[in-house]
């Protein structure tokens, strides 16, 4: 009886471990994918967030994490629907997004895909002596300068 029960112990690490490999190599293909084949630039795309890159540096932390979805969630501050979104690729808001990377300990700008052809950003004008000088005026009620 026990040699039985140990015997199918075996047999579910070996399937395991076997369903653990091919989904290990299906993860590294998709990261080889990604990395080989880059965004093509659209004319005038508008800016985008890069949600599938987030979620391929967001899963093997919850993963390892260990408990459910529901109670990191609850730690990150957003809901489980939220989480779910990302996972499925879509977009979310920037301040969910940002609570998901302060968790995670993840640079929420690092996923901030630009606009391509944008413009460059304006330069303030630089304050110079003329424009700071003080405009100085009489008294209308007494009719002398306050400065002499």
């Amino acid at each position: 009886m026990i040699v039985d029960t140990e015997a199918s112990f075996l047999r579910a690490m070996a399937a395991l471990r076997k369903a653990l490999e091919k989904r290990m190599r299906i993860d590294d293909r998709a990261e080889e994918l990604a990395a080989r084949a880059p965004r093509r630039p659209r004319d005038n795309a508008l800016a985008d967030y890069d949600v599938r890159g987030l979620w391929r540096r967001l899963r093997p932390m919850l993963d390892f994490d260990g408990r459910g979805y529901r109670a990191l969630t609850g730690e990150m501050g957003v809901t489980p629907s939220d989480l779910s979104r990302i996972g499925a690729g879509q977009q979310l808001s920037y301040p969910k997004v940002k609570a998901i990377c302060a968790w995670a300990g993840l640079d929420p700008d690092a996923f901030y895909i630009p606009p391509t052809r944008a413009a460059k950003p304006r330069k303030r004008p630089r304050q110079t002596a003329r424009s700071a000088r003080v405009f100085h005026v009489t008294s209308t009620e007494t009719g002398v300068s306050p400065h002499a």
